[in-house]
């Protein structure tokens, strides 16, 4: 997804359209590593603003996640929106850019775009991934996928031979009453 922006920085021409889909299997963004369930699609367009690089574009993709109960893997559809300067990376500076986003990048003469995707995606994840709201999760005990078999553990559990040994004191002090 690498877009050559020198006729924009030029001034040769005043905007590049961005409508385009893309396969790709995964996406990087601070050490996490997605799998992309569906092509990445944009649309938008970047525009020079006085000397700068400005992005507004639109992003459908489809992020494969585990569910935070169950740990069974969720595609996410996710869709959303990019606004904000596109800033080399020696030339960026927060006082500058302090009401805006900027979205800095290594390669100013051909700026790729899902380094910039990838950077509004940590903001754009759900905080909870759920494969449903009735998802059951996982048993503490025997680690059983409580939404597709039946608990393994034992009756023994609540058994006086399986308390951890640490509330042992504990126990007895509640036979004394």
């Amino acid at each position: 997804m690498i877009i050559n922006v020198d006729k924009l920085r030029g001034k040769e021409i005043d905007k590049i359209n961005l409508n385009f889909c893309e396969e790709i299997d995964t996406i990087s963004y601070c050490d996490e590593k997605y799998k992309l369930a569906s092509p990445i699609e944009v649309t938008g367009k970047i525009t020079r603003n006085g000397k700068e690089l400005y992005i507004n574009s639109d992003v459908k993709m489809t992020v494969v996640d585990r569910c935070s109960r169950c740990l069974e893997e969720v595609e996410i559809p996710l869709d959303f929106n990019i606004q904000g300067f596109i800033v080399q990376e020696n030339n960026y500076t927060e006082d500058e850019y302090e009401e805006f986003d900027a979205f800095i990048v290594e390669d100013y003469e051909n700026v790729d775009l899902l380094e910039i995707i990838a950077q509004n995606l940590e903001f754009n994840m759900p905080h909870k991934v759920l494969c449903g709201e009735d998802c059951k999760g996982l048993c503490p005990g025997c680690g059983a996928n409580l939404n597709k078999e039946d608990c393994r553990c034992s009756e023994k559990i609540n058994d006086e031979d399986n308390i951890d040994p640490r509330f042992a004191k504990l126990k007895e002090l509640l036979k004394n009453e």
